[in-house]
Order: C-alpha cells, then sequence, then structure tokens
C-alpha cells in the first residue's frame, strides 16, 4: 500500500464519517414534510414585518442553502418571497449591507466583528452560521516544479512544512498568497497553518485580496504562488491544471466556522419575526444539503449562470467528497472528503449532538477575538475584559434559539465549548476561558514579542 493510499485508509477508519439523522431531536427530518399549504409555517413566528426580502449571494459553494431555500420551496413555506442580488465579492457584500440595499447577504465568519470594531464601525451582525469547513489551499504550477506536493503525498505534517519552508525561505521575494477578504476565515487559516509551519505571515510571505471568482485567473497568470478560498475555485485550478491543493481547511481545523447569514442589527429590531421565519427557512435548507442524496441536484441547481456560474464537474467534487487534489504528474490524487462541507449535522469524530454546524457558539467568537488581536486587525492591543458581551452583541443567539427550537432541534447546554488538540493542525488546544494565555502561547505574531493581558 503507497503512502497517500495508506493515509487515506488510516484517516477513514479513524473518523468514522457518515451523514445521519440524529435520534434526539430534530437533525434532519424535513425531507419527511411535504412543502405544500398543508405544511405552510407562515404563522408560526406571528405576522411577518416584510414577506419580500433582498438577499446576496456571492460565487461560492456556501451559498447553497440560501439557493436551495428558494429552490425547493423553503421560503415560501415560511411566507417570503426571496429575490438575490449577486455580488462580485464580500467587501461588496459588506458595502450594500450596510447601504441597506440587501436585508440579509451571505457573508464571511469574521465579518460581522470586523465591521464593528474596526474602521467600518457599523452594526452588522450574524443570523447563524450556514456551515463548517469549505475551503482549501491551492498552489501554482511553480510551488510544484519547486518540489512542494500536495499534502496527502507526506507522512505528517511537519515533512511537508519542511518541504514548504525551504521554498518560501528559497525565493528572492516573498511569495504571494491571494486570501478574499482580511475578515475571512480563510485570511486566519491561512496565516495560522503558515505560523504553525514557522512561516511568519506578516515578513515571509505577502497577502494580497482578490474576489473569489478572480482567484484562478491570478494564479494562471502568475499574480500569486497560491490562494486559500472556498469552492468550486479550487477544485477548477485542479482539473484545469492551473495549481493544486496544498491543503484543506478541514485538516488545518477541523470544524472550523465557514460562512454566515448576516444583517443589519436595526433591521433585526424592526422585522424580529421575519428574520426569525428567514433563520427557520435557512436552518430547514442547511439540513437538506447534508443529505448525501441531494448532494448530486445541488451541484446542478447551484452551478447555473445566475448562481455560481460554474461547471458541474467543479462543484460536485467537494460536495460529493471526491475531492481531487490535483497533480502535474501522472498520478491521481483524489481523496474521500465527506466532512468537506457540513452544513447542519454529519457524525464525525469532532461532531456529537447537540452541536451542529448552524449554531452561534460564542467560543468561536472568542477564538476569531484572539486572531483579530493577534494580527493587529484591531486598535485593542489586549484582549478586552467585557469581551463575552462585544460577542454576544455580534453573534446573538435568541433568534436562531428560536427558529431552532420551532424545528424541533436540539441545543447545547452551554455556549463555550473547547477546541481539543486533535482538531487544530498544530495540536493546539483552544480553550475559551482563557484567551489570555491562549494568545500569549503563539510566538508568531503581528507585534512580537508583545504579551497580552485583559484590558
Amino acid at each position: 500500500m503507497d503512502r497517500r493510499n495508506f493515509l487515506k485508509y488510516i484517516s477513514l477508519a479513524a473518523g468514522g464519517f457518515g451523514f445521519t439523522a440524529c435520534g434526539k431531536g430534530n437533525f434532519f427530518n424535513s425531507s419527511n414534510r411535504e412543502l405544500s399549504s398543508d405544511s405552510s409555517q407562515k404563522d408560526i413566528f406571528g405576522k411577518l414585518e416584510k414577506t419580500y426580502l433582498t438577499l446576496g449571494i456571492v460565487p461560492v459553494i456556501e451559498c447553497a442553502p440560501l439557493i436551495i431555500a428558494k429552490e425547493e420551496g423553503f421560503f415560501e413555506r415560511y411566507g417570503l418571497t426571496v429575490g438575490f442580488s449577486k455580488q462580485s465579492d464580500w467587501k461588496a457584500v459588506q458595502d450594500a449591507l450596510i447601504k441597506g440595499s440587501l436585508d440579509a447577504s451571505v457573508a464571511l465568519f469574521g465579518m460581522p466583528m470586523l465591521a464593528q470594531l474596526g474602521k467600518v464601525d457599523a452594526p452588522i451582525v450574524s443570523l447563524m452560521l450556514l456551515n463548517l469547513n469549505g475551503s482549501s489551499i491551492t498552489l501554482a504550477k511553480k510551488v510544484w516544479e519547486a518540489g512542494v506536493r500536495p499534502s496527502i503525498d507526506y507522512f505528517h505534517f511537519q515533512e511537508f512544512a519542511y518541504a514548504y519552508r525551504k521554498y518560501v525561505r528559497g525565493l528572492e521575494q516573498p511569495p504571494k498568497l491571494a486570501i478574499d477578504f482580511p475578515a475571512s476565515m480563510d485570511n486566519y487559516n491561512s496565516r495560522y497553518w503558515l505560523s504553525a509551519m514557522g512561516i511568519n505571515p506578516e515578513k515571509e510571505v505577502e497577502m494580497v485580496e482578490f474576489g473569489p471568482s478572480q482567484m484562478i485567473y491570478k494564479i494562471q497568470a502568475g499574480i500569486v504562488n497560491g490562494y486559500c478560498v472556498s469552492e468550486p475555485w479550487n477544485q477548477q485550478a485542479a482539473l484545469e491544471k492551473a495549481g493544486f491543493t496544498s491543503y484543506v481547511s478541514r485538516n488545518i481545523w477541523k470544524g472550523h466556522p465557514g460562512k454566515v447569514l448576516a444583517t443589519m442589527q436595526p433591521w433585526v429590531e424592526e422585522n424580529p419575526n421575519t428574520a426569525r421565519a428567514l433563520v427557520a427557512a435557512v436552518l430547514e435548507a442547511c439540513q437538506f444539503c447534508d443529505q448525501l442524496d441531494n448532494r448530486q441536484s445541488i451541484a446542478q441547481k447551484i452551478s447555473s449562470q445566475r448562481y455560481l456560474h460554474s461547471k458541474v464537474k467543479y462543484t460536485e467534487a467537494s460536495l460529493i467528497g471526491n475531492y481531487n487534489y490535483g497533480s502535474f504528474d501522472q498520478k491521481q490524487r483524489v481523496e474521500e472528503i465527506t466532512d468537506f462541507y457540513i452544513f447542519h449535522f454529519q457524525d464525525t469524530n469532532y461532531l456529537k449532538p447537540p452541536n451542529h454546524a448552524n449554531y452561534p457558539w460564542r467560543s468561536y467568537g472568542i477564538w476569531l477575538l484572539t486572531q483579530m488581536i493577534r494580527w493587529r486587525q484591531l486598535e485593542m492591543r489586549q484582549y478586552p475584559a467585557d469581551a463575552d458581551e462585544i460577542i454576544d452583541r455580534i453573534y446573538p443567539v435568541k433568534i436562531y434559539e428560536d427558529s431552532a427550537k420551532a424545528l424541533e432541534i436540539e441545543l447545547p447546554s452551554e455556549r463555550l465549548k473547547i477546541e481539543p488538540t486533535e482538531v487544530f493542525i498544530d495540536k493546539r488546544e483552544f480553550d475559551p476561558s482563557q484567551p489570555v494565555e491562549y494568545l500569549n502561547s503563539f510566538t508568531i505574531r503581528a507585534g512580537s514579542p508583545q504579551l497580552f493581558a485583559l484590558s
């Protein structure tokens, strides 16, 4: 058995992945509900303040729950008529939310926090998480030619790290690594990945920003050495021989937050019942999206020109779980990664009931805040003593809880959870009750050797 197949065998045996409907609570039963007038939920939250909504989408697979909610009638079921406004990038999403031209939108997990605490100073809030995992780091052909291979070719991370460090430090100029927005988990995961290899992203790599759909053109033109972004833009690069996948994000942090459904706080205050109906409809769509039998038809629907404008073969690989790492030799590097996208719940060794993908864990917000401070994205230089209140304002739980309870979804009893060593690439535990200690555990950070404390 060669190294790649050996790693595939032990990872699948250890993971025990599966798409499941958990016994207690409704982790998925909307497939059994008839989408007819008899099953209408139009009055479940009271009279809706607004029934026609304009939602923002961006050409990434994480928009699938919104698209499916429309295509499968979930919005209509809750009394909502929805139109989409396709945005080219995440800056456009942020601007449109602030301007008020969107009622809500798919958004980056970090966007509400950076918008509220950063220079933008706008009350963007998250209503729910749309998914876990969902991105990859694609590297250019010239990186392959320098001797770097996909992660599945190596026995362990440190072996890959040695090869990539050697490549980076052998260049005359820092390589350019593209991200889609400063508030993206792709930014934080890329920095975490680089730092875990001993590569300082502030000094040894130049981080540049492009819209998701522009990434492949930049790597083809030789403008960037690599990028971290959502699908289908990594699979397109691999299948078109424009690049290869070095790492998938779930191997940097298993179960990391992906995208969110975001809106403005004043909008929530003006439309509380509509907000609950919106979340319920999208939550049902998330459940639908996590049924493996639905994934092929989902790929067909979201690939159309009015949505992702992508070939189905680029979209379906990460949805179905047959992930192609790409190559510039004669080897096939296709791995089964059934949890590449988790839209609601899959039975993995890091996701157990009542935990599920859509729940707004306060601990995710704490982790995010530590990274914004670590990389000096905010003016605050210490971890704030009132961080919990700040995070609960940006990632509120009440509307989500109301919608989830209406769907009989079991909810966690606590809002904090420890991320154990085995879910992070550097085997570093994250205890949300000790954020300052966690911050100080990183030797690579902006402004090092600063020590952090509670402000």
